[in-house]
C-alpha cells in the first residue's frame, strides 16, 4: 500500500494544487497501480508559489502495516512546521485543504489578488502586442478610445521601467540592427516600414536582427498612444532586442503643448487620461540617452552641440533626469542640429531657440577622432528622403514619418546596419491623401483632422534643407 507520510503545506494558495495531486495518488491506490520511484526521481511538478512537488511527498516506510492509512502532516502557519501539526488521513485532505482556504480568506485573499496583479502584468504586454503588432491589418479605431485603461498602463510602465532602470545611460548593442528615427505618433507609418522590411516577433525577424528607436514616439501625430504602448510593449517582450532611447518630445514640459497630453485626454476621458500622461512622463525620464552600436556607431536624438566631446560625458548622465534639472549636455544632445551643410563650420544660433546652436562638420570630425568612431546616427530633424548624410558622410539624420505634420511631403527612412556595419537606408514614401466619401461619419473625420489646428497654430521645424521662413526664432514654432 503505497501512501504519503508527510505533506508541508505551504501556503493556502497552495493547497488546491496539492489536493489535486494527492488526489490523484489516491486514485492510483484504489486503482491497485504501484509507484517505485526513488524520491530523486519523483516529478517536479511545480505549484503556484514555484515549489516542487517531489520536495514535499515522500514514501512511507515500506515495513509499515498494510492496512495504515496514508497521513498528511498540515502546519497551520505554513513554512517548514512552523506552526501547530495535525496528522490527517489522505481521506480527509481534500477537505482539510478546502478548511485551509476558506479558513484564512484574508491569506487567501491576499494570495489571489497577488496571483491576479501578476497575471495581469504579465499579460498587458502580449494583449498591447497582439491589438497592435498588425503591419497589414491594423486599422485607426473607428471610435478614437484607446483600449487600455489606467491600470493597464500602470502595469507596463511599471514593467519598462523595471528595465530601463537596469539598462546604462549610454546602451551597448551588437550589429545587425535596425535604426528607427522620428515617429511622432504616426502609427500606420510604423506598420507600413514593419510590414515592408520586417517585424519585431518570433514571427517576424527579431531573432536575427535588433530595433533601435531613438526617439519621439509622441506629439504631432494622431496616434502617440498606439506608438509609445507598442513600443514599450516589444520593449518588456523582448528586452534584450528591443532598444529606445529619449527624444526632446519624451518630456513634459513639451509633450503637454504638442499633442500626446491632448490625445491622452481626448481618449482616455479627463481623469485618467491627466493620470496616464502623467506616469508616461515619469517613465521618460528613464529611457537611456544614447546608444553604441559595436563601439564604432553611436546614435543620439539630436547631436553633439557645442559640450558634447567624448562619450563618457554622456554616461555620467544619472537618471532619472528632467529637461529642467538636465544641464548643457543634455539640451545639446536631445535639442541640436547640424549645420545648413558641409560648408558651415564651427558653432552658430539654431532657429529653434535662445541658447541652441548648430554644428559643423569640423566638430563632427573631432568627435569621432576623440572616441575612435565611425558615424553619428541622430534623428530629430525631417529631412525630404528619410535619410541625409553630413560631413562627408560621418552623420546620418535619420527621419521614419512620412508627410511630416501632412505638409511636408517627406519619405519615411529606416537604417538596417549589418554585421559588417555597412548601413543601408530602407524608405517609406508618402501615402496620397484619402478621399472621404460623402459618406463618411463624423468619427472619421475627426480621426482625420483633429490634430491638423494644433499643428496649424504651432508649425513644426521645417524639412532640414529648405528654406526658413521668418518665424521669431524664440517661438514653438520651431520645435
Amino acid at each position: 500500500n503505497k501512501g504519503v507520510e508527510y505533506l508541508v503545506e505551504a501556503s493556502a494558495a497552495e493547497a488546491e494544487a496539492i489536493s489535486a495531486t494527492l488526489a490523484a495518488v489516491k486514485a492510483r491506490q484504489v486503482n491497485g497501480e504501484v509507484e517505485q520511484l526513488p524520491d530523486r526521481d519523483r516529478g517536479s511538478e511545480a505549484t503556484p508559489s514555484g515549489k516542487l512537488i517531489s520536495s514535499m511527498v515522500k514514501l512511507p516506510d515500506p515495513s509499515a502495516a498494510s492496512n495504515t492509512p496514508p497521513m498528511v502532516v498540515a502546519a497551520e502557519t505554513g513554512g517548514a512546521l512552523g506552526g501547530m501539526v495535525r496528522q490527517l488521513s489522505i481521506d480527509q485532505f481534500e477537505n482539510e485543504g478546502r478548511r485551509v482556504s476558506h479558513g484564512t480568506p484574508e491569506n487567501a485573499t491576499a494570495a489571489r489578488k497577488l496571483l491576479d496583479r501578476q497575471m495581469s502584468i504579465n499579460s498587458v504586454p502580449k494583449k498591447v502586442i497582439a491589438h497592435l503588432l498588425k503591419p497589414r491589418g491594423w486599422k485607426p479605431p473607428v471610435r478614437r478610445q484607446f483600449f487600455l485603461d489606467c491600470n493597464e498602463i500602470a502595469d507596463l510602465c511599471d514593467s519598462a521601467e523595471r528595465i530601463f532602470t537596469s539598462e546604462p545611460t549610454v546602451l551597448q548593442i551588437k550589429a545587425p540592427v535596425k535604426i528607427f528615427g522620428d515617429l511622432h505618433g504616426q502609427f500606420g507609418d510604423l506598420m507600413r516600414l514593419f510590414d515592408e522590411y520586417g517585424a519585431p516577433s518570433t514571427a517576424g525577424d527579431i531573432a536575427y536582427i535588433d530595433y533601435l528607436f531613438l526617439g519621439d514616439y509622441v506629439d504631432r501625430g494622431q496616434h502617440s498612444l498606439e506608438t509609445i504602448t507598442l513600443l514599450l510593449a516589444l520593449k518588456v517582450e523582448y528586452p534584450h532586442n528591443v532598444h529606445l532611447i529619449r527624444g526632446n518630445h519624451e518630456a513634459a514640459d513639451i509633450n503637454a503643448l504638442f499633442g500626446f497630453r491632448i490625445e491622452c485626454i481626448e481618449r482616455m476621458g479627463e481623469r485618467d487620461g491627466i493620470w496616464a500622461w502623467h506616469r508616461f512622463n515619469r517613465l521618460f525620464n528613464w529611457l537611456p540617452l544614447a546608444a553604441l552600436i559595436e563601439k564604432k556607431i553611436i546614435c543620439m536624438h539630436g547631436g553633439i552641440g557645442r559640450s558634447i566631446n567624448h562619450v563618457e560625458q554622456i554616461e555620467n548622465l544619472q537618471r532619472p533626469i528632467t529637461m529642467e534639472a538636465g544641464s548643457i549636455v543634455l539640451m545639446d544632445l536631445l535639442w541640436s542640429d547640424p549645420t545648413e551643410n558641409d560648408s558651415v563650420e564651427g558653432l552658430r544660433p539654431n532657429a529653434r531657440g535662445p541658447g541652441l546652436v548648430t554644428f559643423g562638420p569640423d566638430r563632427v570630425m573631432e568627435f569621432c577622432n576623440n572616441n575612435d568612431l565611425q558615424l553619428i546616427v541622430r534623428a530629430h530633424e525631417c529631412v525630404m528622403d528619410g535619410f541625409e548624410r553630413f560631413a562627408q558622410g560621418h552623420l546620418i539624420t535619420l527621419f521614419s514619418a512620412t508627410n511630416y505634420c501632412g505638409t511636408a511631403n517627406n519619405a519615411g527612412a529606416i537604417l538596417v546596419l549589418g554585421r559588417d556595419l555597412v548601413v543601408v537606408p530602407k524608405l517609406i514614401h508618402p501615402l496620397p491623401p484619402a478621399i472621404n466619401s460623402p459618406e463618411a461619419s463624423p468619427e472619421r473625420h475627426t480621426e482625420d483632422t483633429w490634430m491638423q489646428e494644433l499643428n496649424a497654430n504651432r508649425p513644426p521645424t521645417p524639412t532640414r534643407g529648405r528654406p526658413q521662413t521668418s518665424n521669431d526664432r524664440g517661438s514653438l514654432a520651431w520645435i
